[in-house]
């Protein structure tokens, strides 16, 4: 099998085996190692997957409620044009996010970070508290 491998396209395998390679044709030749690589070396580190490496949704809102163990409620606003209209009005949406150590308080601001879904509701878990209220 790995004379088929390294035999020209044209030539069936009983003429390519025939054939004597020269010098120049060996050096063309691809090789199991390359010459920048010396056998010693350790192997190179596998690359992560895409999955791994793709960066998650974040989102920042104003807290409205951390009465929930490890929960907090997150409101998050926006502004959208009016499909119709053209004016410009605010929009929000409230998601409940995991606060593993209870450490928010209601009007912090904090970025929340898309994970694996924890519960029935969350999706998303505190990434930091970027102002904290009252502050």
């Amino acid at each position: 099998m790995a004379d088929e491998s390294q035999q020209p396209e044209g030539l069936p395998a009983e003429a390519a085996a025939e054939e004597t390679p020269t010098p120049d044709a060996g050096a063309q030749a691809p090789t199991a190692q390359s010459e920048d690589a010396a056998p010693n070396d350790a192997p190179a580190v596998a690359e992560p997957a895409p999955e791994a490496t793709a960066k998650r949704r974040e989102m920042t809102g104003v807290v409205l409620s951390n009465k929930a163990d490890k929960t907090i409620s997150v409101r998050i606003d926006r502004r959208v044009k009016h499909p119709v209209y053209g004016k410009i009005v605010r929009r929000s949406s409230k998601l409940a996010a995991h606060d593993e150590r209870n450490e928010c308080s209601e009007g912090d601001v904090v970025t929340i970070v898309e994970t694996r879904p924890i519960s029935k509701t969350k999706s998303w878990r505190l990434g930091r508290i970027v102002e904290r209220a009252g502050a």
